[in-house]
């Protein structure tokens, strides 16, 4: 397994990706989420250097973006959402996610940002050391609330990164994400 970023000849493909896998899951039908990967790159939280495949034998079998955030219309540029991650039916729970979603952890440290956010399930997300939002005082917006509170999920990307960081996540700043 390689970890590399997508090339903008991919975009289509990428989308196309994360449709197939997401369409077969039990609570989408696929067109949110690659309505989410083409609006996430038309906006100015795309970060081209967080937006990462990882290939197989020259094949790809994952994807996911990590994009700026904004939290309470602040902290922009040092919180990240995490969404969507696509792993290829074929591949999945054989460690492809784990490997792209430490790999795209250690990235985004190193480029100083100082959390991520994520909304899922807490039971996955909890590995790579994911807590409830609410322990650090974010909280999902009124207008798009998650399942349950512990669906929403943040992670400190350094030692006390996000101690002065609290406030609301609203992701109808994305219109494919507004309930």
């Amino acid at each position: 397994m390689k970890i590399r970023l997508v090339n903008k000849e991919e975009y289509s493909v990428i989308e196309d990706f994360v449709y197939e896998i997401f369409k077969n899951t039990d609570y989408s039908d696929g067109v949110a989420e690659k309505a989410l990967v083409r609006e996430i790159r038309e906006k100015h939280y795309y970060i081209p250097q967080l937006d990462l495949v990882v290939e197989e034998e020259g094949a790809i079998i994952g994807h996911f973006i990590l994009s700026k955030l904004p939290i309470s219309n602040k902290y922009e540029n040092e919180i990240l959402m995490l969404s969507p991650v696509s792993v290829a039916i074929n591949h999945q729970r054989q460690g492809v996610g784990k490997y792209m979603l430490q790999e795209g952890i250690k990235l985004a440290a190193k480029m100083g940002y100082k959390g991520i956010i994520v909304e899922g399930d807490y039971r996955y997300y909890q590995r790579f050391g994911f807590r409830t939002s609410t322990e650090f005082g974010i909280y999902a917006s009124k207008k798009n609330l998650p399942p349950s509170e512990e669906n929403l999920m943040a992670m400190e990307l350094c030692e006390n990164g996000m101690a002065n960081i609290s406030g609301e996540v609203d992701y109808s700043i994305y219109d494919t994400l507004r309930h």
